[in-house]
């Protein structure tokens, strides 16, 4: 089951974000896009107009009206924010759900945050719309995230040629999994193993 708020251990709480917290999940959104975009990304787009453009589309989307068909949960550590994920019911119906983002702080990586909302993303997805699948893109370059993605059964399911922010267009893989219980398993014995 989902959460409303809840504490992952003594130091990181879960809750799901609202209008307040567009300013600064887009500045998250903005320091995990210079970290892990650099030289995929034009530099002078990462260097000024990514800002105002996160927080443009993070304004929109959490200004928007409560909707069953957004989640957007976040990660904190105390009054830090240290990661959070987002997923789109409406964006590409035809793959199912659709995780837009997947984001963590980049001091605060590989502490099994983003396997944690990453879970809780899926998890979502199977008690809004069941019989659905889940598939998100990643830079084919990035290596870093699509390792991660596979070690949870991803698979590539399509290659193709996106026109990305920052006026330039990159080769991306689009992942996707028929079994969200297959994979909130996998996730969370993995977590287990991490104990």
């Amino acid at each position: 089951m989902s959460f409303k708020n809840t504490m992952i251990n003594q130091s990181i709480r879960l809750r799901i974000a609202t209008a307040d917290d567009s300013e600064r999940v887009a500045a998250l959104h903005t320091a995990s896009w210079r970290s892990a975009y650099r030289g995929m990304l034009p530099d002078s787009y990462l260097d000024q107009a990514i800002e105002a453009e996160r927080l443009q589309l993070w304004q929109a989307r959490l200004g928007q009206a409560t909707t069953q068909r957004q989640y957007v949960a976040l990660a904190e550590q105390g009054q830090q924010l240290i990661g959070f994920v987002c997923v789109l019911l409406d964006e590409e119906p035809a793959w199912g759900a659709y995780l837009d983002n997947l984001h963590v702080d980049p001091a605060q990586k590989r502490r099994g945050i983003g396997r944690i909302l990453f879970a809780q993303a899926a998890v979502w997805v199977l008690e809004q719309e069941p019989s659905w699948p889940l598939h998100l893109l990643v830079f084919e370059a990035n290596q870093p995230a699509r390792r991660f993605y596979e070690q949870y059964l991803g698979g590539v399911v399509e290659q193709m040629i996106k026109a990305m922010p920052g006026d330039v267009a990159l080769p991306v893989v689009r992942y996707s999994w028929n079994d969200l219980g297959a994979l909130v398993t996998a996730l969370r014995q993995s977590g287990d193993q991490e104990r």
